[in-house]
């Protein structure tokens, strides 16, 4: 400002509570800000909204929304709450004392494989010349065989007897 060397003290204390007002009302938000400080404003306004758009997508996991549990150990990502199913702290799986289930033993497979070891021994030897010591292991792979849909085309065929009368095939029934 030109000419504040000019102004008396106590013109220099009213300019100073004048701008002291005009800060205050800009740090309030009363007065609509201008220029720079309009850019800055803006600006700020920008910031805060990445700001908490960031802070949303860090906060999400596997228990908050669609995200797969694989993406929860990620660097800066917040994870799940435990999940707390009361007081009792039970094991996953079958519980102790629990009546088990399993597919038995069957002492007459429909097949029947022997595997004995191939290729060479440490020593350079081939196993295939190595003496039997018999079975050390045993188990049972059951195999669902596959359901595959058998299409079958009914042709109903019209025939003329001498007569002159024609006839077709009957329908199946269903």
């Amino acid at each position: 400002m030109p000419g504040l060397e000019d102004l008396s003290r106590d013109e220099l204390i009213a300019l100073v509570l004048a701008q002291k007002d005009r800060i205050d009302d800009l740090i309030a938000g009363k007065e609509t800000p201008t220029g720079a400080n309009k850019a800055l404003v803006t600006a700020n306004a920008a910031l805060e909204a990445r700001v908490a758009k960031l802070e949303h997508l860090l906060s999400r996991n596997s228990g908050n929304s669609s995200m797969p549990p694989s993406t929860d150990d990620q660097p800066g990502k917040t994870p799940p709450a435990g999940k707390d199913r009361g007081t009792a702290k039970r094991s996953k799986g079958k519980q102790k004392g629990a009546p088990g289930a399993n597919l038995s033993w069957s002492d007459a497979p429909d097949d029947q494989q022997d595997r004995f070891p191939q290729g060479a021994c440490g020593c350079g030897a081939d196993l295939a010349g190595g003496a039997d010591l018999g079975v050390v292991d045993s188990f049972q792979q059951i195999e669902i065989p596959r359901v595959a849909a058998k299409v079958t085309r009914y042709d109903q065929h019209a025939v003329r007897c001498g007569c002159g009368i024609t006839a077709t095939g009957r329908p199946l029934a269903g």
